[in-house]
C-alpha cells in the first residue's frame, strides 16, 4: 500500500538531477525502513546509460540468474525499427520476494547512440490492458484484497476495474490497526481506507473514541459486526450512524462480567439510534450467557422490552433478513416482528419464549403470506400445533434449521410424507438437531425418501440399522442430495456405527452419486473409529474410476482443519 502511494503520482518520481537523488532517496526509505522490494531499469537520457536500481536480495538473484545478461544485451541493443516501439507507462513492478535490507549502487550498461529505450515488458503492452472491462472484472472477482492491493499498480486500466467496490467485499482493517491507534490513524490517510466494505469492530487492543468511529462513518460500508469490544467512550448517536449507513449489521453480546462488550445497555442503545432512513437490509441481534435461572432452567436473555414497539415497526420494515437470539420481547414487539415477516427472505428465531397462541399465530403466518428462503428455529414448542400447518409452514422454504424444537414422531412423519408427495416444494436443504430420539422412531423408508429428495440433510447422533441401510439403498437407485451434512459442515461417512451392514457396491454407488463425501478415518473428535470396511472403501474408489458425481473428497483432523 505504501508503495500505491508512492507511485500514484508520477509527476513526484522525476529524476531532478544527475543521479536522480531526490527519487533515489524516496526509493532508498522504501527498502531500508519498510523492507519492500524494489527493482528499477531505466535510461539515463543525458549519459545515454541504462541503469539498473534494485535492492540487495533482488540485485543478488538477478545477476546470478541468466536473465541479466539477457537483459543487458536486449537493452543495449540497436533498434532498427524505432517507430515500432511501444511506451509502457509503468515505472515498476512490485512482486513478492524476500524481505530486503540494504539499497544497491547504481548499475550502469552503455549503450548505442541510436538505441531508443521504450521500457517494455516482456509480453506485449496490448496482451492483457486491452481485455474487455467485463473479463477484467470476472478475473479480479476470484483475487482476495491482498491480490488486488498489486492489481492497483499493474496500469491506470487494471486500476480503473479493480477499484470497484464489489471486488473489495472480503477486505477488512489490517491486524495492526487493531493494535495501535497510530497505525489505524496513519491507515486512514491512505487510498486503501476507501476500500473498506466490511468491518468487524471487535477485539481492539485500545479504547475506540468518537475520532475513531468518525473514520468509518462516511465509507458507505457494506456490513459491520460489533461483537467483544469495549465501546464506552464512543457515543452512542455515532454508533446508530455507522450502523445506519450499513447494509449488513451483527450484534453479539455476551453477558459476562469481564467479557460482556459491548454489554447489553449498550447493544440496546445503539439499535435504538438506528435511523429511520438507515440503509440496514440485514440484523443480526444475538445474545450470549451461559448462566441458567433457577425458576425457569432456560439461559438468562437480554430483553428488548425498552425499545418502544412502534420503532422497531419501523426498523424491521426495511429488513430482508433478521435474525433474533436468546432474547426476550414483549406481546408487542412480537407482533412487531410478526407482522414484517411477509417482507422478509430470512428469519433466524432462536431461543424466543413464545406461548402457545404466538407460536401457532407464527406458524399460520409462515405458511399463509411469506416469502422466506431461509427459515431457523430452536427452543419452540410445535407439539400441539396441526402437522398440516406445520407442513405448510415448512416445505415451501428453501433452507430449513429446526434445533431442540419439540415435535412429535408422528409430526415428522407426517411432515416427511407430505413432502415427498408434494409437486410445489421447495425446501432443499434441512437441518434437524437436538431432536433425534423422535427423528430415529420415524419409518425407515420414509426417512430415506424424503432425505434423497433433499440436496442436503444435517443430523446429529447415529442412525439406526434399518435407516443407514435404507437411506444408501434409495441413494444408489438415484437422489437429489449433494452432500451428507451441510456444504460447511459436513458428515463423515464412516463415522455411522452400522455404515458396516450397507453392501459395498450399495453404498459405493449411492457415495458416487453425491458431489461431496466427507472422511475422516478414525480422525474425527469425538468418534475416534472409522466403520468403514476395506471391502467397503476399495469398491467405493472402484466406482469412483468408472462412473461419479463426486468433486469433492473431505477429511478433517482432530482439530477440525480441512485436509
Amino acid at each position: 500500500s505504501l508503495l500505491q502511494e508512492i507511485t500514484r503520482d508520477r509527476k513526484n518520481l522525476k529524476m531532478t538531477n544527475n543521479e536522480g537523488k531526490d527519487w533515489l532517496v524516496q526509493v532508498k526509505k522504501l527498502v531500508e525502513q519498510e523492507g519492500t522490494p524494489f527493482l528499477c531499469v531505466y535510461l539515463d537520457q543525458k549519459t545515454r546509460q541504462f541503469k539498473l536500481v534494485a535492492d540487495s536480495e533482488s540485485r543478488k538473484e538477478l545477476r546470478e540468474s541468466e536473465a541479466f545478461s539477457e537483459l543487458k544485451e536486449i537493452l543495449s541493443r540497436t533498434n532498427e525499427k524505432k517507430t515500432k516501439l511501444q511506451f509502457y507507462d509503468d515505472l515498476c513492478d512490485a512482486a513478492d520476494a524476500k524481505s530486503c535490507r540494504q539499497l544497491m549502487p547504481v548499475e550502469s550498461v552503455k549503450t548505442n547512440q541510436e538505441t531508443s529505450l521504450k521500457v517494455q515488458m516482456l509480453l506485449p503492452h496490448h496482451s492483457y490492458d486491452k481485455l474487455p472491462v467485463e473479463i477484467l472484472r470476472i478475473i479480479f472477482g476470484y483475487m482476495t484484497p491482498t491480490d488486488l492491493r498489486n492489481i492497483l499498480l499493474v496500469s491506470q486500466t487494471w486500476k480503473s476495474v479493480a477499484e470497484e467496490p464489489v471486488l473489495w467485499t472480503g477486505f477488512d482493517l489490517p491486524d495492526v490497526c487493531r493494535r495501535h491507534v497510530q497505525a489505524l490513524m496513519m491507515f486512514s490517510n491512505l487510498s486503501l481506507f476507501s476500500k473498506l466494505q466490511h468491518l468487524a469492530l471487535s477485539e481492539f487492543f485500545f479504547k475506540l473514541k468518537d475520532e475513531h468511529v468518525e473514520l468509518f462513518c462516511d465509507l458507505g460500508l457494506s456490513s459491520i459486526e460489533i461483537s467483544n469490544i469495549d465501546l464506552s467512550e464512543v457515543s452512542d448517536q455515532l454508533l446508530g450512524r455507522l450502523v445506519s449507513g450499513c447494509k449488513e449489521c451483527v450484534i453479539k453480546v455476551l453477558q459476562d462480567k469481564h467479557w460482556g462488550r459491548p454489554g447489553v445497555n449498550k447493544a440496546i442503545s445503539i439499535i435504538s439510534e438506528i435511523q429511520d432512513n438507515s440503509n440496514l437490509k440485514s440484523l443480526e441481534l444475538i445474545h450470549y450467557d451461559n448462566l441458567i435461572m433457577m425458576a425457569t432452567g432456560e439461559k438468562r436473555k437480554m430483553s428488548l422490552t425498552y425499545i418502544p414497539s412502534d420503532f422497531l415497526t419501523r426498523l424491521f420494515k426495511k429488513l430482508d433478513s433478521l435474525a433474533l437470539e436468546n432474547l426476550h420481547l414483549s406481546s408487542e414487539q412480537l407482533g412487531s416482528v410478526f407482522d414484517q415477516i411477509v417482507n422478509l427472505s430470512r428469519l433466524s428465531f432462536r431461543g424466543i419464549n413464545l406461548d402457545a397462541t404466538q407460536t401457532r399465530q407464527l406458524i399460520d403466518i409462515l405458511g399463509s403470506t411469506c416469502q422466506l428462503k431461509s427459515l431457523s428455529l430452536s427452543k419452540v414448542d410445535l407439539a400441539e400445533i396441526p402437522v398440516m400447518a406445520i407442513t405448510k409452514a415448512i416445505i415451501k422454504v428453501e433452507t430449513v434449521d429446526l434445533e431442540d424444537v419439540m415435535i412429535e414422531t408422528d409430526q415428522i412423519e407426517e411432515l416427511f410424507l407430505e413432502f415427498i408427495s408434494s409437486g410445489d416444494s421447495k425446501m432443499k436443504h434441512l437441518s434437524i438437531i437436538l431432536m433425534t430420539d423422535n427423528l430415529f422412531e420415524v419409518d425407515a423408508v420414509v426417512f430415506a425418501n424424503a432425505v434423497n429428495k433433499l440436496e442436503s440433510i444435517y443430523f446429529d447422533g447415529d442412525l439406526p440399522e434399518t435407516m443407514i441401510k435404507e437411506m444408501f439403498q434409495v441413494m444408489s437407485l438415484g437422489t437429489n442430495l449433494k452432500t451428507l451434512g451441510t456444504p460447511s459442515n459436513q458428515i463423515a461417512v464412516d463415522t455411522f456405527y452400522h455404515i458396516t451392514e450397507v453392501d459395498p457396491q450399495v453404498l459405493a454407488t449411492a457415495l458416487n452419486n453425491l458431489q461431496s463425501v466427507r472422511f475422516d478415518f478414525g480422525g474425527d473428535q469425538e468418534v475416534n473409529e472409522c466403520f468403514l470396511s476395506v471391502a467397503q472403501m476399495q469398491a467405493f474408489f472402484k466406482q469412483l474410476s468408472l462412473k461419479t458425481k463426486v468433486k469433492t473428497i473431505l477429511r478433517k483432523d482432530f482439530y477440525d482443519f480441512v485436509v
